[in-house]
């Protein structure tokens, strides 16, 4: 079903249609799809706008063999210098999704994209969590307080009986304050804790939402049978943890080699494609196997994937028509 013009949908229109399971197993079909060859990636991957000071803007796109449909993230990032002053409010999104018709060429929607970028972060944490965290696993420590780290709590309490979460940030009054907003919102126990090591101790699970290019989580506190996934090309994991856990695991080599701390570290001799277990997506697809031990430290780089983020579009987008949500935009 389409509509005769190109469909609007805002931030909290996309909220009242996203389910947040619905989104754990859009996402891993998109792993799926990534796996199988299913994906048409843009060309150049990225095209980029780079000022000195202010905000960049940044475009990626990709084609979804397994659904007639085509998109574009473009976004606004800060660079050195941006200002985030909360007296600034934008006039508009500073992200936003486009879909077309990958048959007739033809713009479906326009919607911003805050709520589905930020629920599909948290929904590939999800799988990645559901793939290789030891089974039972109850206790979470998530290392970041931000809006990634709100946004991902959400989704994982979907798949998991979360008993204890952790949560540890630079700013007290940052952790402080998710602990009690996210332990009300979702019935949990949050508590605020003061160091990373802390944060670690005993957890089966560790989400790191942060921004920080300083190491900060040393090889030594990760204890036996974690699994531990990092968001974003920040590096705030020690050299040594990629290369003495058990399993080294990425979203998407060719991905992660280009955009995260691994190009560091591979320019410098630190780490080799070799020093990969694998791919998430070939883990989901069974080509090779996940966690084999409960005493398996496992780490995995997530820098995230494009067509996660059309899929989930993809999906919202036929919800609206649906329900009949939304704005027409006429041409």
């Amino acid at each position: 079903m389409k509509t005769r013009g190109i469909l609007y949908l805002s931030n909290e229109e996309v909220k009242g249609l996203l389910d947040l399971r619905q989104a754990i197993e859009i996402t891993e079909g998109a792993l799926r799809d990534h796996s199988d060859g299913r994906v048409i990636w843009s060309k150049p991957e990225d095209l980029a706008i780079k000022p000195d000071h202010g905000w960049q803007s940044w475009v990626t796109g990709c084609a979804l063999t397994s659904s007639p449909v085509a998109g574009f993230r473009i976004r606004a990032i800060k660079a050195e210098g941006g200002s985030r002053d909360p007296s600034r409010a934008p006039g508009g999104p500073r992200r936003i999704l486009i879909l077309s018709d990958r048959e007739g060429g033809e713009i479906l929607a326009i919607m911003d994209e805050d709520w589905c970028h930020a629920v599909r972060t948290g929904a590939a944490a999800t799988v990645a969590c559901r793939a290789l965290a030891r089974k039972g696993s109850s206790t979470l420590a998530m290392l970041g307080a931000g809006d990634t780290a709100r946004a991902t709590l959400p989704v994982v309490a979907k798949a998991f009986h979360l008993g204890e979460v952790r949560v540890a940030s630079r700013s007290p009054e940052s952790r402080q304050a998710y602990a009690k907003e996210l332990g009300e919102q979702l019935g949990l126990r949050v508590r605020a804790v003061d160091t990373i090591e802390e944060a670690l101790r005993g957890a089966d699970m560790v989400i790191s939402a942060t921004t920080t290019s300083r190491p900060f989580v040393r090889e030594e506190w990760l204890e036996e049978g974690v699994f531990v996934y990092s968001i974003g090309k920040h590096q705030e994991m020690e050299d040594a943890i990629y290369k003495k856990v058990d399993k080294f695991i990425v979203d998407s080599w060719e991905h992660c080699k280009k955009k995260s701390d691994l190009e560091r570290m591979l320019t410098d001799g630190l780490l080799t494609k070799d020093d990969v277990y694998a791919e998430l997506p070939d883990l989901i697809t069974g080509r090779k196997p996940g966690r084999e031990s409960n005493r398996e430290r496992i780490f995995m780089r997530a820098i995230g994937l494009v067509n996660q983020d059309i899929a989930i579009a993809d999906w919202v987008y036929r919800r609206a028509l649906e329900a009949g949500v939304g704005t027409v935009l006429p041409f």
